[in-house]
């Protein structure tokens, strides 16, 4: 197998473990080597509740992934999600003394880690810090390298999380005999995979829907604006068949993916599904298609409100124009027409973009998959998007001083003792 920069993400669901694993050929493309789903066990609505189940699905997972491959990798990616996942606004200012030099990439990057000093509740963590926009003195603007002026202010979106909720996965990681190379929040992840850029640009709503959460993003001008977590998804709805018909879990599920639909106007009384009523199988029942319609929409409709709800709570309302389906509820049918009248906003079901090593050609991956490859590709970024061969000249030694020598001179500059800049304010 060639050379290449390979990288692992793992997807910790409540009803699956995805894992995926790509590289990053020379020329700088992200392709898929091989990809694997099992089943979840340890992890409730998107927390992982059982560290040794979760370990023994993930172990399974990841063994029936490198199977097939003559590669092993022990760093990985790995999402987080779920309802402890909070957010907040915050600002930071600087009183700039040399007003007439343009900043540099040196005092945002300052001006934005003053946000590692916010107070936060007890047990609470920063998972991510988004900049939003700046203002200089008084006047917005999206991007403050290369500008002038006196007063510098800095606008973020901050995610944060249960601090407990990280260590539990990162004890999953370590008892696997894995490294955690990057801990990224999995709506973030998808839209990474689904999204196109006029859609970042435009004004677009994720909503991924799992199996104990569904996960929203909105996006506008390129940046994350809103993120917010619905405590419902397709494990909610599998429960609601199962108590309505009395049958086992599996039968329900079975109903649901087959013959599932989120509007009754949709489907017809005359179609007749049959399913058994027992685990034994010895007696057979039958509901129509319309009827297990409505027992769908129900929750489906919750769902979608909630979105809708949280689009118009978001201050966002006016320029987010359509909502992109993702994950394994998004292949419900009828759901972007059940969006469409519930929110009036069009919808699409989101299928990740990426090529396939094993044929040489464009491959489409399902939307269950879209968390864990846009975990592999958040992790890919992550590393500098550096190809083996910009890799092998950073290694070279003349290019090792020359950086060795900047690097001293930039610490130089930087240094607390010299640097004019003043924080008065976060």
């Amino acid at each position: 197998m060639e050379q290449s920069s390979y990288v692992t993400a793992i997807d910790i669901g409540t009803t699956k473990i995805a894992a995926i694993i790509g590289k990053v050929t020379p020329n700088g493309k992200i392709l898929i080597e091989e990809q694997q789903c099992t089943y979840s066990r340890g992890v409730r609505r998107g927390l992982v509740e059982n560290v040794e189940d979760t370990v023994d699905s993930i172990k399974e997972c990841l063994g029936k992934l490198y199977s097939k491959l003559d590669v092993r990798q022990d760093r990985v990616v790995v999402g987080i999600a779920g309802r402890h996942i909070l957010s907040r606004q915050s600002s930071a200012k600087v009183i700039r003394t040399k007003a007439r030099a343009v900043i540099t990439e040196g005092e945002v990057r300052k001006l934005k880690e003053q946000m590692n000093n916010i107070a936060l509740k007890p047990g609470q963590e920063i998972l991510k810090v988004i900049t939003q926009d700046y203002i200089i003195d008084g006047e917005p603007v999206q991007k403050a390298v290369g500008c002038q002026g006196n007063e510098l202010i800095g606008s973020y979106y901050i995610v944060l999380s249960d601090a407990s909720a990280i260590d539990k996965i990162r004890m999953c990681i370590s008892r696997c005999g894995l490294t955690l190379d990057n801990l990224v929040l999995e709506p973030i992840a998808s839209a990474e995979a689904v999204l196109t850029g006029e859609e970042k640009e435009a004004g677009t709503a994720l909503l991924d829907v799992g199996g104990g959460t569904s996960d929203m993003l909105i996006y506008y001008k390129n940046i994350v604006r809103a993120t917010a977590v619905i405590p419902c998804g397709g494990e909610v709805i599998t429960e609601d068949i199962r108590d309505t018909y009395k049958i086992s879990r599996q039968m329900a599920e079975r109903l649901k993916c087959g013959y599932g639909s989120c509007l009754e106007e949709c489907c017809s009384e005359d179609v007749i599904i049959p399913y058994y009523k027992d685990v034994a199988r010895r007696e057979v029942g039958q509901i129509s298609e319309k009827n297990l319609a409505g027992v769908i929409n129900d929750r489906m409709e919750q769902i979608v409100d909630a979105l809708d709800y949280t689009i118009k709570e978001s201050g966002f309302e006016r320029e987010v124009s359509s909502v992109v389906l993702t994950g394994g509820g998004s292949l419900m049918k009828h759901l972007p027409q059940l969006v469409k009248l519930r929110t009036g906003l069009d919808a699409r079901v989101g299928y990740p973009r990426v090529q396939k090593v094993a044929d040489s050609r464009c491959y489409r991956f399902s939307p269950i998959m879209a968390t864990s490859v846009g975990l592999m590709m958040s992790g890919y970024l992550a590393s500098g998007s550096e190809t083996p061969i910009e890799k092998l000249i950073c290694k070279l030694p003349i290019v090792k001083k020359v950086k060795d020598k900047m690097k001293g001179l930039l610490e130089s500059y930087f240094d607390e003792e010299k640097d004019p800049h003043r924080i008065v304010g976060a």
